[in-house]
């Protein structure tokens, strides 16, 4: 799955937030925003990874995006609505709170603020719309080589998927069920385009078959 990388907040608006806004420290797999609750501040995200996600009454998870340092999220708090998703930390993660009264302020009074929140969201309704079209048209087998492909990271000489990254986040951010990516993930390690280390973490051998 393409995850939703839009523009990074710029270095002088990133250090106007933090001068006038609350630095706090989220640890790993604490939720940073519930589905459904009301708040009244948006998140910037100084470092550490989060995810975006919804999840069903039997705590089955679909995962929207991932969130790297640099990144607004909680934004849709502006239309007084409650949250259409949770946020929760895949690392430590530092976010810079802004609350209602400053959100507002820098709207009116900073436009380059208002600018990238804009094109922020433009981003996000696009993303919206590439995932829908993801969920609909591609099968299980194209999304998962798809995420694979996103995620993996050299490593000495390698293409190395991270250990975070198991079948059951796979199927959470895919739309699928941890069986079906089993699946996928043992032909494509019979076809010799994945093997496993000592360390039991994939790697990529070759190019991955779209199909």
């Amino acid at each position: 799955m393409e995850l939703d990388r839009s523009e990074p907040l710029p270095p002088d608006l990133l250090a106007e937030l933090a001068e006038r806004g609350e630095v706090r420290i989220f640890a790993r797999n604490q939720k940073v925003i519930a589905e459904g609750e009301r708040s009244d501040c948006l998140y910037v995200l100084v470092s550490g990874e989060l995810k975006v996600y919804t999840q069903d009454e039997r705590g089955r998870e679909l995962v929207y995006n991932v969130l790297r340092a640099g990144e607004l999220f909680g934004e849709l708090f502006l239309d007084g609505d409650v949250r259409s998703a949770s946020v929760s930390a895949l690392t430590e993660a530092h976010c810079i709170v802004v609350d209602q009264a400053l959100t507002h302020g820098l709207i009116r009074s900073y436009p380059a603020f208002a600018e990238f929140l804009i094109r922020k969201l433009i981003a996000r309704v696009r993303h919206a719309t590439q995932l829908s079209k993801r969920l609909a048209l591609n099968d299980v087998f194209e999304r998962t080589v798809a995420l694979l492909e996103q995620a993996a990271r050299p490593n000495n000489g390698v293409r190395l998927i991270p250990a975070a990254l198991t079948q059951q986040e796979i199927a959470n951010r895919i739309g699928a069920t941890r069986e079906m990516v089993n699946h996928v993930i043992g032909e494509l390690t019979r076809g010799g385009f994945l093997e496993r280390n000592e360390k039991r973490e994939l790697i990529i051998t070759r190019e991955l078959p779209r199909r």
